[in-house]
Order: structure tokens, then C-alpha cells, then sequence
């Protein structure tokens, strides 16, 4: 019953989360979004892991939190080496 309601609280966080990524105004607000949306999930699936009680599903969830966080690594690098190659040059 309550991993049901727990469930539930997070999926409609999970997808208050999504409207941020998709509809961000820009594009920090997205990986914000981005990285909330993968955190729901993450606790989704531990919940899920504790509802079967089929242990392997947290190893899913260890592993989606490590590619995760490298994900928003990557993305991040990225949106900064975008910033700075259009960005002028000091002192010109």
C-alpha cells in the first residue's frame, strides 16, 4: 500500500520534472530537469527493487545512477565549450 502511494508521488514528480526539461527556457534549466527526471526514475526503480524484493533491480539502479551522473558530466562540458567558442574575446 504505501510503496503504491510512494510510487505514485513520484511519478507525477517525475513528470512535473519532465515539463521542466522539455520546456526549459534554456538550456541549464533543461539539464536541471534532466537530472531530476533521472533522479525520480532512480528512486522508482529502488521502489520497485523493494515492492518484488528481486535484489538485481538495484544493481540497474546503481549503475543508472553512475552512467547518470557522467551523463550530465558530458552534457555540461559540452554546454560550456558551446558558451566559450561564441563568446568574444577579452579585451578585443
Amino acid at each position: 500500500m504505501y510503496l503504491t502511494i510512494i510510487s505514485a508521488i513520484l511519478l507525477l514528480a517525475s513528470v512535473a520534472s519532465g515539463v521542466v526539461a522539455l520546456q526549459g527556457r534554456d538550456p541549464w534549466a533543461r539539464l536541471l530537469g534532466y537530472t531530476l527526471v533521472s533522479s525520480k526514475v532512480n528512486m522508482l526503480i529502488i521502489v520497485l527493487a523493494l515492492a518484488t524484493e528481486h535484489s538485481f533491480y538495484l544493481d540497474i539502479a546503481l549503475v543508472y545512477i553512475v552512467l547518470s551522473y557522467i551523463g550530465v558530466l558530458v552534457l555540461a562540458d559540452y554546454m560550456v565549450g558551446q558558451a566559450t567558442a561564441y563568446a568574444p574575446e577579452v579585451g578585443e
